[in-house]
């Protein structure tokens, strides 16, 4: 089916998958069905929850419940296991989808639970998250990476002011800082671990030096929200607003509501630790 006089969309395709894939964009990003009513309420109600234990209205920290149900666009299954609760705090297993390599299979990537909610929240209107392949990056040598030691980072969305790694999405670092990994001396799959705790933010070395550059340029957590609004906006253009009226009344309104849960997810992350601490 053919939607060239739409913007951003040169094919649809409508399958029955679930999570349901309807068309890929011109710069090849895939385009999701918006996340479902029932699912959006789910994460709401979890964040109501986390503001009732900030507030102290109760002690138990609100658990995933049935938000860990979700499968939605390139996030196919969440899986929470306090087992292996480590001093980083507890695991959330996200398994996501490689859109741009769909044979091959990428091992979980792990969150804070806290955040998981805000991140399907951010793809509800039809973004997506994806690898970035480091394949071709050279090691602190300058040598050229093995085979066997390609890194895949996750990001958020892919047209031009988009793909924001996930690590500055969760890390919200400000203009001219690099998110450092404090985890990395003590586990060497430390790039699949995106819990807060496991992160450090410092001054870009090139921002301290000049005080202009791409330390300062770097996406952080606003840009990926300005790119889920945009998804908002693609979602109208394509299938009519009532497809994510359920998101907020207008772009900005579903933009600020992102704003509000990642905030509520960095205070409790924060609460948490401290709790952590004082035991």
């Amino acid at each position: 089916m053919s939607l060239t006089n739409k913007p951003f969309v040169f094919e649809i395709e409508y399958t029955t998958d679930i999570p349901r894939r309807i068309g890929r964009g011109q710069d090849g990003d895939p385009i999701y069905a918006p996340l479902s009513a029932a699912d959006w309420k789910a994460c709401l109600r979890y964040f109501e929850a986390v503001e009732s234990f900030l507030a102290g209205r109760t002690t138990r920290m609100p658990a995933l419940g049935a938000v860990a149900k979700i499968a939605h666009g390139t996030i196919l299954s969440i899986k929470i296991d306090r087992a292996k609760e480590d001093l980083f705090g507890p695991k959330a297993f996200v398994v996501i989808k490689d859109d741009d390599r769909p044979r091959e299979r990428r091992r979980p990537r792990i969150f804070d639970p806290i955040y998981v909610p805000a991140l399907l929240m951010l793809a509800a209107a039809g973004g997506s998250f994806r690898f970035n392949d480091s394949k071709s990056k050279r090691d602190a040598r300058g040598q050229l990476l093995r085979e066997d030691d390609r890194r895949f980072y996750v990001s958020f969305g892919r047209r031009a002011g988009q793909n924001v790694r996930v690590l500055r999405i969760i890390s919200d670092p400000r203009p001219g800082q690099q998110v450092h990994r404090s985890i990395r001396q003590f586990d060497a799959n430390y790039h699949y671990d995106h819990r807060k705790s496991t992160m450090a933010l410092r001054l870009d070395d090139s921002a301290r030096s000049t005080q202009h550059s791409a330390g300062f340029s770097r996406k952080g957590r606003a840009a990926a929200i300005k790119a889920a609004g945009e998804h908002y906006e693609r979602a109208i253009k394509l299938r009519g607003r009532d497809c994510v009226q359920h998101l907020g009344k207008s772009r900005g309104e579903y933009e600020r509501q992102l704003t509000r849960m990642f905030a509520l997810a960095d205070e409790c992350h924060m609460a948490l630790v401290k709790l952590r601490r004082s035991k």
